[in-house]
C-alpha cells in the first residue's frame, strides 16, 4: 500500500499488523532493531510528539514490500460479518413487522402492540445500551452496575461477531480473533476496541431491524388494506389516550401534522373484541379505513423516531469512541512504547571506562525511560529479593544506561518484615508522577507467582497509566553488574509480555543495551 492511500486505511488493520510485527521482532537483534527504527525515527521526525500518527507512520515504512498483511485480511473478515448481521437485521425487522401488522381482514391492527414492539422494546433496549456503553470509572462507583453492564454485554447482539469468527476458515478467524483483541491478557490495551467495536456492531443490527421494520409497514400499507384501532383492557378513555398520542408525536407534530391522529380518529377506532370485534364509536355502521389512515402514517414516524434516529445516534456515537478507543490502544499495545523508545532517541556510543568484562553492562547505548522529568530525571528503585548492591551502584549503573538518578531505593520480596511489601508500594504510589518506578531483578531467577502478584498490588496502587520499568540485572562473582544471559532475559520478557499491560516496559541489562 503506497504513502498517497494509507491515511485511508483503517486503523483496526493498523493495531493487528503492529501486533504482528512486535511478534516477528521478538526474535531480531536488539541493536538491528535500534538501528532500522532510528532511521525511520528520522525519517518521520515531523510527526514527533504524535505517537499513533508515528506508529502508524512506522507500519507503512515496515510493511511496505508487504501487500498482504493480516490486518487487510481482519478488516475485510469483519466486514463481511457485518454485511451478514445487517442482513440478518433486515430479516428480523421484516419479520416482526409482518407479524405485528397481519390483518386478516376481521381484528384490526392493533396500534397499542405496534408501540409496544417498536417505540416501548426499543426505548428498553436503548436504555440497556446506555448502561453497556457507561465508562468504567463510573461503573465502579455504582453497587452491581459492573456484573450488571458484563451481563447485558453479553446480551448484545454485537457478540454474534465472535460466534460467526468460530466458523470462519483459521485465517480468517485468527486475523479476526486479533482484531477483537490479541489475547485475554491484552484486556488492558484491546478492552476498549472491543466494547465499542461490539457495541458499534450491534447499533448495526438495530438499524438494519428498523430499516427493515420500516420497509415491510409501508410495504404493506400500499399493496393492502390495513385497518387500525386500538385496544387495551386499562381504563383509559379515548381523550387520555389521545393525550398519550399527542405526547408521543411531539417530534413531528408541527411539521407534519398530518401523521398525528386526531381526537374523532382515535375515539372511532377503540375496540372491543365482544360480538365479533365492534368500534362502537365508529360512524355509521362500519368504519371507512381509508378516512381513518392516519394511523399508519404516525406509526410510521414512531418507529422512525423511536427506533431508527436513535439507534444512527448511537451508532455515530460508538462509531467516534471506536476511534478514539483505536488510537489509544495502538499507543498502549505491547511493544509500541519500545518502538517510539527506539524512534525518537538517539543511539549514543560511548567508550568503557573499565575492561570489558567487568564492565560490560555500564557503557554503550543509553535507554531513555518513559514518564521520567527531562529536567529532574529521577527514579524510585525497587530492589526486589535482596539484590546485593547498593544504592550508590544502582544509581551508577542506571544513570549511565538511561540517564536517570536514583531518588530513592526501597525493597520488597525478602524475608523481612511481613507488611514490608505494603509499605512499599504505598510509598511509591505517593511519589510524584515525575519519577520513574524502577523494579530491580535478579536475572537468573525465574519471574515467580509472588513477584506478579507485587507488580499486580503495584499496579493497582498506581493506576492504569503509570509506567513500570522492570529491569533484569546479573552480577558476578564481586557483586558487579555484568550482562545478563539472553535465555534468562527471554524467560523474564515473555512473562512481562503474557500480562498484557501495555505500561509494563522492561530494560534488560545485556551487551547489547551496553
Amino acid at each position: 500500500m503506497s504513502s498517497m492511500n494509507a491515511p485511508d486505511r483503517p486503523i483496526l488493520a493498523d493495531l493487528v499488523d503492529l501486533g504482528t510485527q512486535v511478534d516477528l521482532d521478538a526474535g531480531t537483534n536488539l541493536s538491528e532493531l535500534r538501528r532500522r527504527d532510528r532511521a525511520i525515527g528520522r525519517k518521520l521526525a515531523h510527526l514527533a510528539g504524535k505517537p499513533w500518527r508515528q506508529l502508524r507512520a512506522w507500519l507503512r515504512e515496515i510493511n511496505q514490500d508487504r501487500p498482504a498483511r493480516a490486518g487487510d485480511t481482519a478488516v475485510k473478515t469483519l466486514r463481511r460479518i457485518v454485511w451478514l448481521l445487517f442482513a440478518l437485521g433486515l430479516l428480523a425487522g421484516w419479520s416482526a413487522s409482518l407479524g405485528i401488522f397481519s390483518y386478516d381482514g376481521t381484528s384490526p391492527v392493533n396500534v397499542v402492540n405496534v408501540l409496544a414492539a417498536f417505540v416501548g422494546v426499543q426505548l428498553i433496549l436503548l436504555l440497556l445500551t446506555a448502561i453497556i456503553a457507561l465508562p468504567r470509572n463510573l461503573v465502579q462507583r455504582l453497587p452491581g452496575a459492573r456484573p450488571l453492564q458484563d451481563f447485558i454485554g453479553l446480551l448484545s447482539p454485537g457478540r454474534l461477531v465472535t460466534l460467526v469468527a468460530r466458523y470462519l476458515p483459521a485465517q480468517h478467524r485468527l486475523s479476526l480473533e486479533a482484531a477483537l483483541g490479541r489475547h485475554k491478557a491484552s484486556h488492558t490495551a484491546y478492552g476498549h476496541v472491543q466494547k465499542w467495536l461490539i457495541l458499534r456492531c450491534s447499533q448495526i443490527v438495530a438499524i438494519a431491524f428498523n430499516v427493515g421494520a420500516l420497509a415491510c409497514c409501508f410495504y404493506l400499507v400500499v399493496v393492502s388494506d390495513l385497518a387500525f384501532s386500538w385496544s387495551t383492557t386499562l381504563k383509559v378513555d379515548s381523550q387520555g389516550f389521545y393525550a398519550f398520542i399527542t405526547q408521543l408525536a411531539w417530534p413531528w407534530r408541527d411539521w407534519l401534522p398530518g401523521a398525528v391522529p386526531s381526537l374523532e380518529i382515535i375515539d372511532a377506532t377503540r375496540y372491543f373484541r365482544f360480538h365479533k370485534g365492534m368500534l362502537p364509536n365508529a360512524p355509521g355502521d362500519s368504519i371507512n379505513v381509508v378516512a381513518l389512515g392516519q394511523w399508519w402514517q404516525f406509526l410510521l414516524m414512531a418507529i422512525a423516531f423511536y427506533g431508527l434516529l436513535p439507534r444512527l445516534g448511537v451508532f455515530a456515537l460508538s462509531q467516534w469512541r471506536l476511534g478514539s478507543a483505536l488510537k489509544k490502544a495502538l499507543v498502549h499495545a505491547p511493544g509500541a512504547l519500545q518502538i517510539l523508545d527506539r524512534m525518537n532517541h538517539a543511539i549514543v556510543e560511548t567508550g568503557a571506562v573499565e575492561p570489558e568484562v567487568r564492565m560490560k553492562a555500564l557503557h554503550g547505548t543509553p535507554l531513555p525511560i518513559h514518564g521520567v522529568d527531562a529536567d529532574r530525571p529521577n527514579a524510585y528503585l525497587i530492589n526486589w529479593a535482596g539484590i546485593n548492591v547498593d544504592e550508590d551502584q544502582f544509581n551508577s549503573v542506571f544513570s549511565r544506561i538511561s540517564g536517570v538518578m536514583i531518588e530513592r531505593m526501597l525493597h520488597a520480596g525478602r524475608m523481612g518484615p511481613p507488611d514490608e511489601d505494603d509499605r512499599t508500594i504505598n510509598e511509591v504510589s505517593m511519589a510524584t508522577g515525575k519519577s520513574a518506578i524502577l523494579v530491580a531483578v535478579k536475572s537468573w531467577e525465574p519471574p515467580m507467582l509472588d513477584f506478579m502478584d507485587f507488580l499486580d498490588s503495584l499496579r493497582a496502587a498506581l493506576g492504569s497509566e503509570r509506567l513500570i520499568t522492570v529491569a533484569p540485572i546479573m552480577l558476578d562473582h564481586e557483586c558487579r553488574f555484568v550482562s545478563a544471559d539472553p535465555d534468562d532475559l527471554d524467560v523474564w520478557q515473555k512473562r512481562l509480555q503474557s500480562r498484557g499491560d501495555s505500561r509494563m516496559d522492561f530494560l534488560p541489562l545485556t551487551a547489547e543495551t551496553a
